[in-house]
């Protein structure tokens, strides 16, 4: 205890001494908690001395912080704080969500702990929504930070480090002539446009660096396949800003160093503020189909069943519900057959199983009880015998053969540190994810999809 003592007494003084409103003979004359205590009020009024409020990019996802960046706008007056930001957002167990834009005001303090830290001690939605749990199952949620080390500041800038998760993060003075719904819209703006044509190549002084980078859900996905065959998947987190994107730290593919891009609607393209010749440039993929190519044509489906280690072969029919981007697709458990639904994308052309539930049954037990049950598919990854309950875990078709289509598939990348190969049936007594758990109905691995020829 007293060296943890010592050493947080020596941070503080290292903070100190670099700040404007306090002279050296001043600092080593006051005692330990007499510094504290004025660091903490240095830290007030740089808080709430800035007429505009605060940029802070914020990144969830634990020490992969790889589900992407939210802007979170910050106005610090008295107790309290007031947060917008460009992301809509639904606490858990809140009837309502918050809207881009939106303004919340909650509390905060300043307190002393591992060093002077900056605590959004009364619920917010826009913050503690990234770090609060999601249910009994879930109790990690995003892994995101509501408590924060102050590391160091100044009038202009303030650097953040996560308490728990140890994310080093910025907050930005805000220019006081930048209203925060022009820039909040022009971010949605961005991401709006930019959504359309996220199948990326790039380029650099014309040069294809890499052809397989995909924008999803504020990440880069950047794919790259070695001379023996094998892929490898990068996966880089980013903020929009109000003319583009900012990556969480710099990124180097191939010799090429990125760090922040403008986006031009026009061209359908990103370029690098620091080398224009450094471009992510939309293109369509050629592995790309439209969704009548799945209704239209007979499929197969193969999988193999990890309980009772057996391969199988069915055929399937999707269906297109109402005319939307949702395909429904039957699939066999036991003496039923299980309507599922597989997600269409319309930038890849590629499926997407997620998390979804499935439909009310009535199950027998050996000792010939019946009981009703509550049927869930919930991608899972086979080799660690883990499944994933949040909504937006799943897994997605990537085409091992273009002609006749062979689909195999993977992580969908929207759920930080997964590695999700297929899925289960799982049973719940009650339709919600949090009721008592029945277990595993079936499971499905090693999951292929492949198109018939036709005759």
């Amino acid at each position: 205890m007293k060296k943890y003592s010592l050493i947080s007494c020596l941070f503080l003084i290292s903070l100190l001494m670099q700040s404007c409103f306090f002279s050296e003979e001043e600092i080593f004359n006051e005692e330990p908690g007499q510094r504290v205590e004025a660091s903490l009020k240095e830290y007030q009024k740089i808080l709430t001395e800035a007429p505009n409020g605060w940029l802070l990019e914020y990144y969830a996802g634990g020490e992969m912080h790889d589900i992407g960046g939210v802007v979170l706008l910050m106005k610090f007056e008295g107790e309290d704080v007031t947060i917008a930001s460009d992301t809509r957002v639904r606490g858990y167990g809140e009837a309502k969500a918050v809207e881009v834009g939106e303004r919340v005001t909650s509390k905060y303090s300043l307190l002393k702990d591992q060093g002077p830290t900056l605590s959004f001690c009364t619920y917010n939605a826009l913050i503690h929504y990234w770090s609060e749990p999601k249910g009994v199952f879930d109790a990690d949620g995003l892994e995101g930070d509501f408590e924060f080390v102050i590391t160091n500041a100044t009038p202009d800038a303030i650097t953040l480090k996560g308490k728990k998760h140890n994310t080093i993060l910025t907050m930005k003075r805000m220019a006081e002539d930048m209203d925060w719904d022009t820039y909040l819209n022009n971010c949605k703006k961005v991401r709006e446009e930019s959504a359309e044509y996220a199948t990326l190549v790039g380029y650099q002084n014309g040069y294809a660096f890499n052809k397989n980078i995909y924008s999803q859900s504020n990440v880069l996905i950047i794919s790259k396949t070695d001379g023996t065959g094998k892929e490898t998947t990068q996966k880089t987190s980013f903020a929009y800003t109000d003319k583009g994107i900012r990556l969480f730290e710099p990124l180097t593919v191939n010799d090429v160093t990125v760090n922040e891009f403008t986006w031009n609607v026009t061209d359908k393209k990103f370029t690098a503020t620091t080398d224009a010749s450094v471009v992510l440039q939309y293109e369509r993929p050629d592995y790309w189909v439209p969704i009548e190519f799945y209704t239209d044509n007979e499929w197969e489906a193969s999988y193999s069943y990890m309980f009772e280690r057996k391969d199988t072969t069915v055929n399937i029919e999707f269906t297109r519900l109402n005319e939307s981007d949702t395909l429904s697709v039957k699939i066999p458990c036991g003496s039923m057959k299980v309507e599922t639904k597989a997600l269409y994308n319309r930038i890849t052309g590629m499926l997407e199983f997620r998390t979804q539930f499935l439909t009310a049954v009535q199950l027998t037990y050996e000792s010939g009880e019946k009981v009703n049950a509550y049927l869930y598919l919930c991608p899972w990854n086979p080799d660690q015998g883990t499944m994933f309950m949040t909504e937006t875990a799943g897994i997605v078709s990537e085409a091992k053969q273009l002609s006749p289509r062979i689909l195999t598939f993977k992580d969908n990348g929207r759920s930080s540190g997964t590695s999700l190969e297929g899925f289960v049936f799982y049973a719940f007594k009650e339709f919600s994810l949090e009721s008592s758990p029945i277990g595993v109905l079936e499971s499905y691995n090693n999951i292929e999809f492949k198109q018939k020829e036709q005759e």
